[in-house]
């Protein structure tokens, strides 16, 4: 744990980036400070909090051995011969973007002071929170690709992370009882096929998708050929969908726009729009001269078009945090897209204690005040946890979210 003055010293700078980050993008502010700005890091979760009557309810009901929480990811800098390679200057902190994000992402994940074991640490944090969860629950942890242009050139200037599909496989292979594993290989790089037919050989339940970051225009014909591979492996894509904060690289957001999304349904792919499109708005290409849409409704219409019934679906990931959550009640109200939600947690997102207020559900009318105290502790001492049991505690209209949003496995564990 963090000593008093520096941790005040991290205080007084995420207030400054995260007001800066927020008044740059014209948004409100992203952000809350009623659990302070730094993770405590608590080393294990208590017994008392563990039986807790809230955690009980939440876990009643689930079959534990269906639980695969979609949305994970890998950190680290490379140190101890991962693979993993993060952009020279963001690793530095240069600049006060990077700085903050650096140490809020390392925070988050109790990387701890010792940078040179950042990565075993991110893996052993991850392994000891997966532990403190039921049998039967599993973490789907991701790689993630360099930028590579339409020339099939490797873009280390547009990227600010890669982590490696042989490292994931390799992390979640050492520890298969909790971890699956999600790939992400770019379209454009010239062994894409051959690395994604390594990548489902070697066990990848999906392949990731970061479009804005990774400059993957979803309309390019040169993505053509992986769609149909995905098709015929029957591997899903997990693309993110709406606007990006958390990772810069290439930086095209409009390469975010969720109707883009209709390129790899045209082909069959079966496709989750990570975060259900729940940040941002985009033109409206269906409807020339219309105003500017909220990417949410945009991903709606797909989700209403009954062409896309078995192959769109929708994760809730980061959609607790503070600059999304608003889109909760909206997302519970359609009880018909509900059998087509995933549950990931975006870890280490809800470690990220300024982005989440637990607060603001209490105030929306979908949590119990009497829960916040509860789930306050709990988001302290086991972040993955808190994030499943937060919205299996949300209710709408006395209407929950059903346990089909948790149990993914089914979705996943398809080998072809």
């Amino acid at each position: 744990m963090d000593k008093s003055g520096s941790s005040r010293r991290r205080f007084l700078a995420a207030s400054g980036a995260f007001g800066l980050a927020a008044a740059l993008s014209g948004c409100k502010l992203p952000f809350t400070f009623e659990q302070g700005a730094m993770h405590p890091c608590v080393p294990g979760l208590p017994a008392n909090l563990a039986a807790h009557p809230l955690v009980v309810a939440a876990l009643a009901n689930i079959r534990n051995d269906q639980v695969w929480d979609c949305h994970a990811h890998l950190l680290g800098n490379g140190s101890e011969g991962s693979g993993i390679w993060v952009d020279p200057d963001f690793n530095a902190g240069n600049g006060l973007r990077n700085k903050i994000q650096r140490t809020m992402f390392a925070n988050s994940a109790c990387l701890g002071e010792d940078e040179s074991k950042w990565d075993s640490r991110m893996v052993s944090r991850l392994a000891q929170l997966t532990a403190e969860l039921p049998a039967g629950f599993k973490v789907m942890v991701m790689a993630f690709d360099f930028t590579y242009d339409e020339t099939g050139k490797r873009r280390d200037d547009l990227t600010t992370f890669s982590v490696p599909n042989r490292y994931a496989a390799k992390v979640a292979a050492a520890n298969a009882s909790r971890f699956e594993w999600i790939a992400s290989v770019h379209p454009w790089r010239p062994d894409a096929i051959d690395e994604l037919n390594w990548s489902h050989a070697n066990g990848a339940r999906a392949v990731k998708w970061l479009p804005p970051t990774m400059g993957i225009d979803l309309s390019h014909p040169k993505c053509v050929p992986f769609f149909r591979r995905l098709r015929e492996l029957d591997l899903p894509l997990l693309t993110h969908v709406g606007k990006e904060l958390s990772v810069r690289g290439a930086h095209r957001e409009e390469f975010g726009h969720p109707l883009a999304l209709r390129h790899p349904l045209g082909e069959g792919v079966r496709v989750i729009a990570a975060h259900c499109a729940s940040l941002g708005e985009s033109p409206d290409t269906d409807k020339p001269g219309a105003p500017i849409t909220a990417n949410f409704d945009l991903f709606g219409r797909l989700m209403d078009d009954p062409n896309n019934k078995k192959l769109l679906f929708g994760d809730i990931s980061a959609m607790i945090l503070f600059n999304r959550d608003d889109a909760m009640p909206r997302l519970m109200d359609r009880v018909a897209w509900h059998g087509r939600l995933l549950n990931g947690s975006d870890y280490p997102l809800p470690g990220v204690m300024p982005v989440v207020s637990i607060r603001h559900f209490a105030d929306l009318g979908l949590l119990s005040p009497d829960a916040v105290p509860v789930l306050r502790d709990l988001r302290h001492a086991n972040p993955l946890l808190f994030d499943f049991v937060l919205k299996r505690s949300l209710r709408r209209n006395g209407r929950a979210l059903p346990a089909s949003v948790f149990e993914t496995r089914a979705f996943f564990d398809k080998r072809t």
